[in-house]
């Protein structure tokens, strides 16, 4: 099978529509690159799931052929041509970050999918020891329309409590959902703009909270953030860089759809 699985992978990346590389591919998945590596070099056996993952992402992929060798590589039309790609539910696939966001064209927008955190991983996402890194295999996407896409790490949140709610359009309601860019701590030291980047997700301790920054004091290293909600119980506080795990800056929030 693994023979198979190195072809196949090739014939992927040759193609261009998967991803231009093996690390590209292995992040749309849903996979770290090093454990994409131990998979399809047969260092760790090969799953039904990745195996399930290849079959959506390519219907074309005859399954007999990958696991057992039976037949050719791809199914002949018919047993596809009712099938439609994913990404052709989004749009045409346009291209990929270094960071594993997914860019789609339809028509004049631009789309970017990107890793959800799930309400469910916000402690374990803000205790894990090393990086912020979602847990590509565990975690849904989220699909955002934006104007343009610079690099860095992008990732999709999900509003909890009413700490920034006021009932205006502007402010977050729970269960809202936001596409962040992360601010890598080399810039943290230059002047941040919160000004024209007013609202951010602040990882620290076991928390993750979406507030508004007011303030940085550059002498003292601290940040303070902002409740939108009147409310006394959301006071406004003040964070010194080295307890701050990880901030984002939220780029837009995803419209709600409404039904009538």
């Amino acid at each position: 099978m693994i023979g198979n699985l190195k072809i196949l992978i090739r014939w992927m990346l040759q193609q261009g529509i998967y991803g231009s590389s093996q690390k590209a591919l292995s992040n749309r998945l849903g996979y770290q690159e090093s454990s994409f590596s131990q998979i399809i070099n047969g260092h760790v056996p090969v799953s039904g799931r990745f195996v399930n993952k290849l079959c959506e992402m390519e219907p074309r992929i005859n399954r007999d052929w990958l696991v057992n060798g039976q037949g050719e590589m791809l199914l002949p039309a018919t047993h596809h041509e009712e099938v439609a790609p994913v990404v052709e539910e989004e749009g045409r696939f346009f291209g990929e970050t270094v960071k594993g966001a997914k860019l789609y064209k339809r028509g004049d927008q631009l789309l970017m999918t990107v890793k959800h955190v799930p309400y469910a991983c916000f402690g374990q996402f803000a205790n894990l020891s090393d990086r912020l890194d979602p847990i590509h295999e565990d975690w849904s996407e989220e699909t955002y329309e934006v104007d343009r896409v610079g690099k860095g790490n992008y990732l999709s949140f999900e509003v909890k409590g009413d700490s920034m709610d006021t009932g205006s359009r502007d402010s977050f309601e729970a269960g809202d959902r936001v596409l962040c860019r992360e601010l890598e701590r080399v810039f943290w030291r230059d002047p941040i703009r919160f000004h024209t980047r007013p609202y951010w997700v602040v990882v620290f301790d076991s928390s993750v909270l979406i507030k508004q920054m007011i303030g940085q004091d550059l002498n003292t290293g601290t940040l303070t953030f902002h409740s939108l909600n009147p409310s006394p119980e959301y006071h406004d506080f003040t964070l010194h860089e080295d307890d701050i795990r990880a901030l984002y800056y939220v780029i837009k929030k995803k419209p709600k759809e409404v039904g009538y």
